[in-house]
């Protein structure tokens, strides 16, 4: 789908919001998880949101240049296929309004991330989005024009020097030319994406701002809220009453605000429709293969994939429920450690001392010099404090910081965690440093594959390099709920989502109670018996902001494909395999994601890359149940 001309292209490369178990830290040295008072955590742990701008004047001296610099790209309506000169001065001034954005805008989003209440940050978040709208609308005109092109021009235009430098961005726009509308519905389109992210605002502002999520006893007899940034914490909690407390308190607390949710929920997938049939596509699923150039085979492949093995989820929910000693295994149950005191802790030092070792052994200098740098200026923001964003992410834009938001929490999942997320630092910075502007970023679907590769091989270097078994069938168990958690569940949430958005392609009502029969249909196809039904479950599509990324799950789930395809080369001793994904990560989107991956060794057109990470999934079953004598 041709979307509006500002996206901004490059401001994406990643983002991952996940809950991240948060837990104290046994030993004498006790590491300090959590922070009333962002001013208390110690400096080097967190952002220098300085980098990109030193105060807010110099941020509204960059945004102010934006009102100035439009006119020298709209002068070009009417006019760009006069000749490849003028078309490619029309890229230029469009992508040099977008360069300035692009830092403007993470860095407005960035300081709400640090700081829910932040006034500053609500201000400039505010204005740029508006900014990105009205330049987004008016410059719709550009795809357009170059979609309307004849072919005959097309052709000699391929060949002109001008436009060599950006062949794959226009070869884009004149592969999906059956879907391109005229400059007047693309304004409108364009005009109407502030309006149109309501929903997100709504969502957002809902789960981070307006409600207040209860507050439990946790295993310490200590007060512990349950909001969205908390909930991994306790659901990975040894002691079971207090995951069962958390479970209960935060999804009754969801279920109370459920109509708020499906409104917000409602609207979102009703644009997706729109907007589909807008560009002339059968469905929104369509809509969204058809935006990253993937046949419809691969996503066939991943859910047939997910479907064949669906026994092998289920025997390891089981073998989970036999090994805690359970007499039934509930939702509550999913994340807990299967040892008994939670497993081996972490201090940041020490993982971050582990993973530098790792990416030097396993990468190179090239790569482990970058994740260097990125601690040593501040890229990193590692602890919670009240008001802060759950999860973890990675996001930064063309040749400028990638930062890195983490949760830290002190288990192998959040050394893991951040191994995953250096990954996409690393990718946008080399991607940054090798291509230009308009061909660096990259679509999910292959943002996801350096980090996952990087995250998978991490945790089997760990396994390597230890004898004791605990901690092996900590790292075993981390590896199957790494699968089940990121390609699994993500097919789970794919066929949500494709499910409720043909619902209302039929014209059917989008409400909480559908949308959570649909939930609770597949939770019971996935789980089977291994897992007890609960009525709160079927409201657990609320909690998913991956949702309110129109077919994001589904890129994910095959980025997971190809990271552990990847991962196989090294595996096998494959001697170039180390460069081929350096190269890979320096490509960015100057290719499609396919012709990407084959330059990494993977062929996702091939089914067997897919079935794969379930052939592994039920190999590493068998060897935790070597582990434990089962």
């Amino acid at each position: 789908m041709n979307t509006p001309v500002f996206s901004p292209r490059f401001l994406s490369s990643a983002i991952l919001a996940i809950a991240l178990p948060l837990a104290s830290l046994a030993g004498s040295a006790e590491e300090v998880l959590y922070f009333e008072d962002r001013a208390d955590i110690p400096r080097q742990y967190t952002w220098d949101l300085g980098l990109y701008f030193s105060d807010a004047e110099s941020w509204d001296k960059s945004f102010a240049k934006l009102d100035a610099m439009l006119p020298a790209a709209e002068k070009y309506r009417g006019k760009v296929g006069d000749s490849p000169k003028t078309l490619a001065a029309a890229l230029e001034a469009m992508f040099a309004l977008d360069k300035v954005i692009g830092p403007l805008y993470v860095n407005g989003h960035q300081k709400m991330h640090l700081n829910r209440e932040d006034k500053l940050g609500a201000d400039q978040s505010g204005r740029i989005i508006a900014m990105n709208t009205k330049i987004s609308a008016a410059l719709s005109f550009i795809n357009p024009e170059i979609a309307a092109l004849p072919d005959k021009k097309v052709a000699k235009f391929r060949k002109a020097k001008e436009l060599q430098p950006y062949l794959h961005y226009l070869d884009n726009i004149w592969r999906l030319k059956a879907h391109s509308r005229s400059a007047e519905v693309e304004e409108v389109i364009a005009g109407s994406s502030l309006p149109g992210a309501g929903h997100v605002n709504a969502y957002e502002g809902l789960n981070a701002g307006d409600i207040e999520w209860p507050t439990i006893k946790d295993e310490n007899g200590e007060d512990a809220v349950v909001s969205p940034g908390q909930f991994g914490r306790l659901r990975g909690s040894t002691d079971r009453p207090t995951r069962k407390r958390a479970w209960e308190a935060h999804m009754e607390t969801v279920g109370q605000y459920r109509n708020t949710y499906a409104a917000t929920m409602g609207s979102k997938i009703q644009r997706d429709v729109w907007l589909a049939r807008v560009y002339g596509y059968p469905s929104a699923v369509e809509a969204a293969l058809s935006s990253t150039n993937v046949p419809p085979e691969v996503m066939e492949t991943l859910i047939g994939s997910v479907h064949d093995n669906i026994d092998k989820v289920q025997d390891y929910n089981d073998m989970r429920r036999r090994v805690l000693g359970l007499e039934d295994y509930q939702p509550w149950d999913g994340q807990v450690s299967l040892l008994p005191d939670g497993g081996k802790t972490y201090t940041f030092e020490e993982a971050w001392a582990l993973a530098m070792d790792f990416w030097r052994e396993t990468f190179g200098d090239e790569f482990a010099d970058i994740a260097q740098e990125a601690l040593d200026n501040r890229w990193v923001d590692v602890y919670s404090n009240e008001g802060k964003r759950g999860g973890a992410y990675s996001w930064g834009t063309y040749r400028a910081p990638y930062y890195l938001l983490l949760n830290w929490g002190g288990k192998f999942d959040d050394v893991s965690t951040l191994v995953h997320e250096m990954g996409h630092s690393v990718h946008g910075v080399l991607a940054g440093r090798n291509q230009s502007y308009h061909d660096a970023g990259t679509d999910i679907f292959l943002a996801e594959v350096g980090s996952v590769a990087s995250q998978s091989l991490f945790g089997e270097w760990m396994l390597n390099r230890t004898k004791d078994p605990e901690q092996r069938k900590q790292l075993i168990d981390h590896a199957l709920k790494s699968i089940r958690g990121t390609f699994v569940t993500q097919i789970f949430f794919h066929e949500w989502e494709a499910r409720v958005h043909a619902m209302a392609e039929a014209g059917d009502a989008l409400t909480a109670d559908s949308m959570g029969e649909v939930y609770a249909d597949l939770n019971k196809l996935y789980a089977g018996d291994t897992v007890e039904t609960h009525e709160l479950s079927a409201g657990g599509w609320a909690r998913i902001s991956h949702f309110f990324r129109n077919f994001y799950v589904w890129k994910y789930a095959t980025s997971f494909a190809a990271g552990e395809a990847l991962a196989a080369r090294f595996r096998s001793g494959d001697k170039s395999a180390a460069q081929d994904y350096i190269n890979m990560l320096k490509m960015g989107g100057s290719q499609y994601p396919l012709d990407v991956l084959k330059a990494g060794g993977v062929d996702m057109t091939d089914p067997a890359v897919i079935r794969a990470v379930m052939d592994r999934f039920g190999m590493l079953q068998e060897q935790l149940e070597t582990e434990f004598g089962l």
